[in-house]
């Protein structure tokens, strides 16, 4: 979030000053904090110093040319996420536009430029410059209160800890501790399971009154286990009578007010007046969960906004070649040059291509799923595969062991099976070998594809199959991220196995995938 009366800071680079000023008048606004640079090197110098929402900047300059002051920009982690656009008076060929996007810009302005263009491109920036400051101030102010949430729990169950040490004390100061306690806290009979005592902090945040609850052995609360802890029934006998301790067991909770609550449920033995008792302590950390989701929610939000970022990126690319093309041809008087309309129809198709992979990364995707088996479908596709080896003076294997059908859609574990595949031909050197191995176990179903190439280094293993996320020179990176995606939908894991001597995909389709989910 902006602070009252803070500038943005816009960096503009260009080796003539005429240039900067004719910039300066295009974007004299009082909330720009504008920088001029003469050269690269002088702009390198800013960027150490400043954030900038956006940076335009010229190609052609002595020393540093843009390209390459683009490029050392990119590479610093603390500035890589700045904006650049490029100024130029160069000819706009595919050449140029794209050597640009490589270095690093994001967007390209050709001289002699519009000023209501300029303008209201820079304001695009600025405007989401603002609103990531406001993402990243407002997830910091959470992560604060999260982390103040966190200590008091800490030191609520510190408390209580060093309170039921203290039980050694005579009952009296055991009371004075019990009753001072923020943490909901109650005593019962390990012999009935019913009420002693309630604290005042149980009273206050259930709604209940002391003389509703004492001698009661019902689970007036309504206490239940959170999902994926260890399942409560209602049996106090064997909640409250449990002769192991319970510690910070995650719960929920019904109030008077029929409120539901969350909470941490702790429990120690101890004996009062002869008499055996459980003393329980909930901690209230509702307020914390909504947190979590709070958290969660903007981490989502900040997800979303790089992809859309990646998708800009990968569809501009192709729309800049061809709206370049249609300028030459709307000046022309001759006919465009079949070879003109080729490209442009090859350009128009990768956006295409583009968008239908990252709509087959939706998780809610229709599938159309029957009674398959693994091995019919891979003896399908092993022609194509085989050629595209071929081509390469490479080769492949397959081991398919017995294996059990399975619940699948056909179309989409074809398209699992050749991304992978190919991806594995690719990394292979001429004389390598693909194999692909099917087998059960373990009540499922495992499909092995195994590549001879040099492995995946550690630093990247992790990005695999994260949307554009990609190491080839022309992938757009949605190749694996669909790969999981398949998988998710067909309650399948992709596990990766890699070293120096090659790398295994192993797709593990688990019990709920066999042919008995069909209905």
């Amino acid at each position: 979030m902006m602070k009252n009366g803070e500038k943005i800071n816009i960096l503009l680079v260009d080796d003539l000053p005429a240039n900067i000023t004719a910039l300066k008048a295009v974007l004299d606004y009082d909330e720009y904090q504008l920088f001029a640079a003469g050269s690269g090197e002088e702009a390198l110098k800013y960027v150490l110093k400043y954030d900038f929402a956006v940076i335009l900047l010229d190609v052609q300059m002595p020393g540093l040319n843009g390209y390459e002051t683009a490029r050392i920009i990119k590479q610093r982690k603390s500035s890589s996420h700045i904006p650049i656009v490029f100024i130029t008076a160069l000819s706009q060929t595919v050449e140029h536009v794209s050597q640009g996007y490589t270095s690093g810009a994001i967007d390209y302005i050709f001289k002699p430029y519009s000023p209501d263009i300029l303008r209201s491109k820079v304001e695009a920036f600025v405007q989401l410059y603002k609103s990531k400051k406001e993402v990243e101030e407002q997830k910091k102010h959470l992560e604060a209160q999260y982390n103040n949430l966190e200590k008091i729990v800490d030191q609520k169950t510190k408390e209580l800890r060093e309170a039921n040490e203290e039980l050694r004390l005579s009952y009296n100061q055991f009371e004075k501790i019990f009753q001072s306690s923020p943490n909901l806290m109650a005593i019962r009979s390990v012999e009935d399971g019913r009420i002693i005592s309630v604290n005042s902090s149980w009273c206050k945040q259930t709604g209940y009154d002391l003389t509703e609850v004492i001698g009661d052995s019902s689970n007036i609360l309504k206490i239940e286990a959170s999902e994926g802890e260890k399942i409560l029934t209602y049996d106090f006998n064997k909640l409250f009578g449990l002769r192991e301790p319970v510690k910070n067991l995650r719960i929920t909770f019904i109030t008077k007010g029929n409120e539901k609550r969350d909470g941490l449920l702790s429990t120690e033995l101890l004996v009062i007046n002869g008499e055996s008792c459980i003393i329980s302590a909930i901690t209230d950390v509702t307020d914390r969960v909504e947190m979590e989701k709070e958290i969660f929610r903007l981490d989502r939000l900040n997800m979303v906004g790089e992809m859309a970022a990646g998708i800009a990126h990968e569809i501009r690319n192709p729309m800049t070649t061809v709206l370049g093309f249609l300028q030459i041809s709307r000046d022309q008087e001759k006919p465009t040059p079949r070879e003109y309309i080729d490209l442009m129809l090859d350009e128009l198709r990768r956006a295409n291509s583009i968008i239908t992979e990252f709509l087959s990364l939706a998780k809610d995707k229709a599938s159309n799923k029957s009674k398959k088996n693994l091995n019919d479908i891979i003896k399908a596709m092993f022609p194509l595969l085989h050629a595209e080896a071929l081509l390469g003076t490479k080769g492949i294997d397959l081991e398919l062991n017995e294996c059990s059908d399975l619940a699948l859609d056909e179309k989409e574990i074809r398209q699992m099976i050749l991304n992978i595949g190919l991806n594995g031909l690719e990394a292979m050197p001429s004389g390598g070998k693909l194999t692909i191995r099917t087998y059960d176990e373990n009540d499922g179903v495992v499909l092995a594809i195994q590549d001879e190439g040099s492995g995946i280094k550690k630093e990247i293993i992790d990005k695999i199959g994260t949307p554009f996320f990609t190491t080839k020179e022309k992938g757009t990176g949605l190749g694996l991220a669909i790969c999981y995606s398949v998988a998710s939908r067909h309650k399948a894991e992709i596990e990766i196995d890699t070293n120096d001597t090659g790398t295994t995909f192993l797709i593990k389709f688990k019990q709920r995938a066999k042919l008995e989910a069909i209905k």
